[in-house]
């Protein structure tokens, strides 16, 4: 065995020696070029799109008509790629471009296949994000959509039996209806997977993570073993508060908790707050801050203002000035509902230049979403030193953390006492701190079991361990993992997956999970080095952390982001925070006040804690 293992030792060594070959560079400095040209007119159609509204019917056929561009020429390459693939030609950084070329993916399937495939993830789609429900006792009124009528109609309802309904018949409409064309997908999505060279769906499945099925499974259960004695406090806090709200018949003890209920009670922290809906806040007394009322209080209700307010908050941590011109030609979005509008970067790998799009700055969502707009603008720049095959990130959503990491610490209690936007200084002490702590906790711990169960179904349907529709299977994942239960008994006569699935049907979770977990790592690292975190030291907490004027930032910052994917993504967080894999430590410290109060609380009302 050690004979076998030195054999492939030298052989990578071999490899990692060879000599750049001059053909192969001539190959892909073509590709890079070319790629870099449709890209951006892939960008300029889903721009156009983003300004005209979603139902524009010339940004659509822009968008249509670029996709059909690079599916061309990607098919070109696919040959000639794979040539220069088998005869191993080429230095380490040649073979990294060899291996960041776009892949087919489902049009690998012959022409009925791929049809085929389109229609069901259309149809899946369609179903999901276009179905009306009717109302709860008016059946002659089925026009409401599940967000925002649906989900405003349970979030203020009282009424059991309403919720209730409303929990069944969306499951009826989204699950039951799609059972035979998302078992139809999963059989497509598995040989889609095997004639893109995966014998295994589920590695096919986790590709852009660089990690096999097996190993992306074996971080995703590390990190939620370390989430998990902060989640089982969390859970049994929120079941005791149901059990007020709604009887011990209804949420009994030691049992999952039922999740139409919980739903509702998590959903309020994603709305904006008001203290009185939480029957067990942390400190009522103390409230939770009204940051928009501060805004525009403070003359912050501008959008132009925030943004050279935010893009000074990045040159003082040490990255690049932005210039004048990125602003004047910045441009607002056209949209019917400012509560789902969002500020955004456009990053573009021909042309010299980024753009920007805002929204009307109206709230406390859009002031902290500009610091995330910003730092992605950061990013792509950074990114931009690569050639265009490397100027992705080194897994989906990567940006985004380090983007949610600065919204975060821009939302410490310290920093918004430095803009004037908190005023009193009670937001800095314990009993404001734990309020926040919970909101926020009730945004992020609860969510990760979910994502968690979503990809853990799929992928065990993809490794062929459990059918496609076993709806038992999924329940038993939920309870395990979420510790909720349906309002009756679920079974295989049912289906209720795709109810779930909040974004398209082969989109999988555990980018966006992993970089959840990173932002409060990225934070927790730059704290510490910035001496604005001391582990133990009370007076200086991960959750009170500001980060503005810290100047090391920046440069550690934009090494870490011009690598762009040219490295695997352990390489890049080695450079960003001085280890190689992602951890739930920082998640863990920035809520450690709020677990040890929920112990606490928990103990004191003798409330169990887990489930059988």
């Amino acid at each position: 065995m050690w004979i076998y293992s030195a054999v492939l030792l030298l052989v990578g060594l071999t490899q990692a020696e060879s000599p750049p070959d001059e053909t192969l560079d001539r190959f892909l400095n073509e590709t890079n070029q070319q790629l870099a040209v449709i890209y951006d007119q892939a960008v300029l159609a889903q721009l156009l799109n983003e300004l005209r509204g979603p139902n524009d019917l010339v940004a659509l056929l822009e968008i249509e008509v670029t996709d059909d561009k690079l599916l061309k020429y990607v098919r070109t390459l696919t040959t000639r790629k794979a040539k220069f693939k088998r005869l191993g030609l080429g230095d380490t950084r040649q073979r990294r471009l060899l291996s960041k070329f776009p892949q087919l993916g489902y049009e690998a399937l012959n022409d009925r296949d791929l049809e085929h495939v389109y229609a069901l993830a259309s149809n899946m789609s369609d179903n999901y994000h276009n179905v009306k429900l009717c109302a709860y006792k008016q059946p002659e009124n089925c026009t409401l959509r599940l967000i925002p009528e649906v989900q405003t109609i349970v979030q203020g309802s009282r009424d059991l039996a309403e919720i209730e309904y409303y929990w069944f018949e969306w499951r009826r409409r989204t699950g039951l209806a799609t059972r035979p064309q998302f078992v139809a997908f999963m059989d497509l999505y598995k040989k889609t997977a095997r004639l893109n060279g995966y014998p295994r769906a589920e590695d096919y499945w986790f590709r852009s993570l660089e990690l096999d099925g097996q190993e992306t499974m074996a971080l995703l259960d590390k990190i939620m073993h370390g989430l998990r004695p902060l989640f089982l406090q969390f859970h049994a806090h929120v079941r005791g508060s149901l059990r007020k709200m709604y009887g011990e018949d209804l949420v009994p003890r030691h049992r999952p908790y039922p999740q139409h209920l919980a739903e509702v009670f998590i959903g309020n922290a994603f709305r904006r707050v008001q203290a009185e809906w939480y029957v067990d806040l942390p400190s009522p007394e103390a409230g939770l801050a009204n940051i928009t009322q501060e805004l525009h209080r403070r003359g912050l209700s501008t959008t132009q203002r925030v943004f050279w307010n935010v893009a000074e908050y990045f040159r003082a941590i040490g990255l690049p000035q932005l210039e004048e011109s990125l602003w004047t030609y910045a441009q607002k979005v056209a949209s019917d509902d400012d509560d789902r509008c969002w500020h955004k970067a456009w990053r573009y790998y021909a042309l010299p230049r980024t753009n920007f799009t805002y929204c009307p700055l109206n709230d406390e969502e859009r002031f902290f979403n500009m610091f995330e707009a910003q730092a992605d603008l950061h990013y792509y720049r950074a990114a931009s030193a690569q050639p265009t095959l490397l100027q992705e990130e080194p897994f989906p959503n990567f940006s985004d953390a380090i983007g949610k990491c600065f919204s975060m610490a821009a939302s410490s209690p310290r920093f918004l006492r430095k803009l004037g936007l908190l005023r009193d200084a009670k937001w800095k002490e314990l009993p404001a701190r734990l309020n926040r702590l919970y909101v926020q906790g009730l945004r992020v711990v609860f969510l990760l079991p979910v994502f968690y169960v979503l990809d853990r179904y799929r992928v065990e349907v993809l490794a062929g361990h459990i059918q496609a529709d076993d709806n038992e299977a999924y329940w038993r994942f939920t309870e395990h993992y979420t510790g909720a239960t349906a309002p009756s008994k679920r079974t295989n006569a049912q289906f209720d997956v795709p109810a779930k699935l909040l974004m398209e049907v082969d989109d999988q979770y555990a980018s966006h999970f992993l970089s959840i977990v990173l932002q409060f790592q990225l934070l927790k690292h730059f704290c510490a080095e910035s001496g604005q975190f001391e582990n133990g030291n009370p007076s200086k907490p991960l959750d009170l952390c500001d980060l503005s004027d810290q100047r090391g930032i920046g440069g550690i910052l934009q090494k870490g982001m011009s690598l762009g994917s040219s490295v695997h993504y352990r390489q890049v967080l080695q450079t960003l925070v001085g280890e190689p894999e992602i951890s739930i430590e920082g998640l863990l410290t920035y809520f450690r006040p709020l677990q040890d109060w929920l112990q606490e609380e928990n103990q004191k009302n003798d409330l169990e804690v887990g489930w059988k």
